[in-house]
C-alpha cells in the first residue's frame, strides 16, 4: 500500500534510504536544510519541503529522522519548527546513533505531542543504504514493528526486531559500533607488528580475511584506510569517535567496565593519525 513518509535528513544514508522508498512506490517528503542535498533529492523522486514540521504535516503516519547526533535530532523533532508541533499523531522512526539514555528522553518529551518514538538504528555505510542492503536494528512495540517492517525492508537486508523497549536498539548499534572500533585498532597494529618486515597491507589483508583474523575491516580494508590517509573534520571517523564517547558515557552511567572501547578511543583519536602522518613523511 502506498504511503506518503516524512523524511528528516537527506545526506549519506538518508538520501539513500529515502530514494529507495520512492522506488518503493511511496510518496516521501524530504527536508534538507543542504541546497546541494536538496537538488539530489528532488532528483531522486523526493519532494522536497522546507521544515521537518512540513515532512511531518504531509506523512500519512511514518516520518523517518536520520540526522548526525542528538542535538540536531532533538531539534528536528521538538525544535519550534519541528515534528512536535504538528498537531497530529505520528510515528518517528529515529535511525541517528544516539545513546539509550538520550533516546528514552526524546521518546518521553514526544510523548506528550502525540508522538511515539521507534528507534532503529543502521549498519552498513552509504554504499549500503544506496543499495538498501542495510542492517537494521529495531526497538518497538510488536504491533508497531509490523507496521514498519514493510518501508524498513525497502531500506535493509537484515532486520533485527531487538525488543520493545525504546533505546534498546541504540544500545545495539552501539556494542556493533565498539566492536568494529576496536577491530578497527586490531588490524591497525596488525600493519605496524609486519610494516618493517617488508609484508605490503594488500596481503596482510589477503591473509587475515581467510584466517582467524577475518573481520569486516580487513575485507573492507580499501574502505576503512582513507578516513585515516585523507581525515575529514565531521566525516566518517569522527561518526565513529562519536558513538565510542556515547557507549562510554553511558557504560560510565551504569557503572559498566568497557576498558577495550575506552583504550581503543584514545588510540584512535591519537595514535593512528600521528603514525599516518610519520608514514607519508617518510614516504616523501
Amino acid at each position: 500500500m502506498t504511503a506518503s513518509i516524512g523524511f528528516i535528513g537527506l545526506g549519506a544514508m538518508g538520501l539513500g534510504m529515502a530514494t529507495n522508498l520512492v522506488r518503493g512506490g511511496h510518496r516521501v517528503y524530504g527536508y534538507d536544510p543542504d541546497p546541494g542535498r536538496r537538488g539530489l533529492a528532488t532528483a531522486a523522486g523526493i519532494t522536497v519541503v522546507d521544515s521537518p514540521a512540513e515532512a511531518a504535516r504531509h506523512a500519512s503516519e511514518t516520518v523517518f529522522s536520520v540526522v548526525r547526533d542528538a542535538a540536531q535530532t532533538r531539534a528536528v523533532l521538538l525544535g519550534d519548527a519541528g515534528v512536535a508541533s504538528v498537531a497530529v499523531p505520528r510515528t518517528v522512526v529515529v535511525c541517528s546513533t544516539l545513546d539509550p539514555t538520550t533516546m528514552r528522553g526524546l521518546a518521553d518529551a514526544l510523548d506528550p505531542h502525540g508522538v511515539t518514538a521507534v528507534d532503529a538504528t543502521m549498519s552498513g555505510a552509504p554504499w549500503g543504504a544506496e543499495a538498501g542492503t542495510l542492517t537494521l536494528m529495531v526497538a518497538a512495540p510488536a504491533d508497531v514493528f509490523g507496521r514498519l517492517r514493510p518501508l524498513l525492508d525497502l531500506m535493509g537486508s537484515n532486520i533485527f526486531h531487538v525488543g520493545e523497549r525504546v533505546g534498546t536498539a541504540q544500545a545495539t548499534k552501539l556494542a556493533v559500533q565498539l566492536t568494529f572500533g576496536i577491530n578497527m585498532m586490531g588490524v591497525f597494529e596488525a600493519i605496524r607488528l609486519v610494516d618493517s618486515h617488508d609484508v605490503s597491507e594488500d596481503q596482510l589483508m589477503a591473509m587475515l580475511s581467510v584466517s582467524v583474523g577475518r573481520s569486516w575491516v580487513a575485507e573492507n580494508w580499501p574502505r576503512v584506510k582513507p578516513w585515516w590517509e585523507r581525515y575529514v573534520a565531521g566525516e566518517d571517523l569522527d561518526i565513529l569517535l562519536k558513538d565510542l564517547r556515547s557507549a562510554l558515557r553511558e557504560a560510565d552511567a551504569e557503572i559498566l567496565p568497557l576498558p577495550m572501547t575506552a583504550l581503543s578511543f584514545q588510540l584512535m583519536r591519537h595514535v593512528w593519525p600521528a603514525w599516518s602522518a610519520l608514514r607519508e613523511q617518510d614516504a616523501s
